[in-house]
């Protein structure tokens, strides 16, 4: 009767473990269906890759640190780290940079001409060439995935001053004294400007003139049935000149004013002068 008893109670026992240790596999596998059925699958795009990413989290935050993607202060994050994830969402990392850099830029030199009875008209001398300073710039930049998105100046430096580039121009033999002239005859001209260079003169410019005098400011074309070649002459805006080469389309009241630069000659561009023949 005992042994009959204990049985029953064995039996009960086993029965109670079967059901517990039942339950418990089914628990478990109800919690892993619902972590599987909450997951998400998403897609990451950060340091120019893609990244396919199957993760529970539930922020857009936890997920990019889940997968190991630190953003920077700077960075961008679309959409924002406080996002709820849904299945199939993109998020994209982009990192931000900013910075100061800084480059170089030379700095024009200017031409000083001065007058002097050292040198007859017509005749230039160089004294010095000049030199062309630097100047350091300096912009703030932003860059985007290494792309510059926004450039900013911030400040400019002289790091080397210019030297000016000083010519003196001959007025000896003139027949003027400094500040007045006397005049033989006046012409109001039209005048158009030249320099040496292919530019304004050909393919086969040979900076020399006509009469051999070296193309450039001081020398001028005319044409010789107007005023001779050789004559001195000073053209008010100009300054004092030489009759030193003629032109194909210079006739006439036309004159032809020489400078040293094409930059100058376009400067100067067209207009009437007024021509004394000293």
């Amino acid at each position: 009767m005992r042994r009959l008893k204990s049985r029953r109670a064995l039996t009960a026992l086993c029965v109670v473990m079967a059901l517990a240790v039942g339950y418990g596999l089914s628990a478990n596998r109800t919690d892993v269906a619902q972590a599987q059925a909450s997951a998400h699958d998403i897609i990451i795009a950060a340091d120019g890759a893609e990244r396919h990413v199957r993760t529970a989290e539930t922020t857009v935050g936890a997920a990019l640190e889940q997968a190991g993607i630190q953003p920077g202060p700077a960075d961008l994050i679309c959409p924002e780290p406080n996002v709820r994830l849904y299945n199939g969402m993109r998020v994209q990392v982009v990192r931000v940079v900013e910075k100061v850099v800084s480059c170089e830029e030379p700095i024009a030199f200017a031409v000083r001409r001065k007058p002097t009875n050292e040198l007859r008209v017509g005749l230039n001398r160089v004294i010095s060439e000049g030199q062309r300073g630097l100047k350091r710039l300096s912009y703030r930049v932003r860059c985007e995935d290494g792309v510059v998105k926004k450039r900013e100046f911030l400040r400019a430096e002289v790091v080397a001053k210019p030297k000016d580039r000083i010519i003196l121009v001959g007025d000896r033999g003139a027949g003027v004294s400094r500040g007045s002239f006397a005049s033989r005859r006046v012409l109001i001209m039209h005048a158009t400007a030249y320099d040496p260079s292919p530019r304004s003169c050909g393919r086969y410019a040979s900076g020399r003139t006509c009469t051999g005098m070296r193309a450039g400011r001081g020398v001028v074309a005319v044409d010789p049935r107007v005023i001779s070649l050789g004559s001195r002459l000073y053209i008010e805006g100009y300054g004092f000149a030489i009759a030193g080469d003629r032109g194909r389309s210079i006739k006439g009241l036309r004159i032809d004013l020489g400078f040293d630069t094409y930059r100058a000659a376009k400067r100067f561009g067209r207009r009437h002068v007024i021509v004394h023949m000293l």
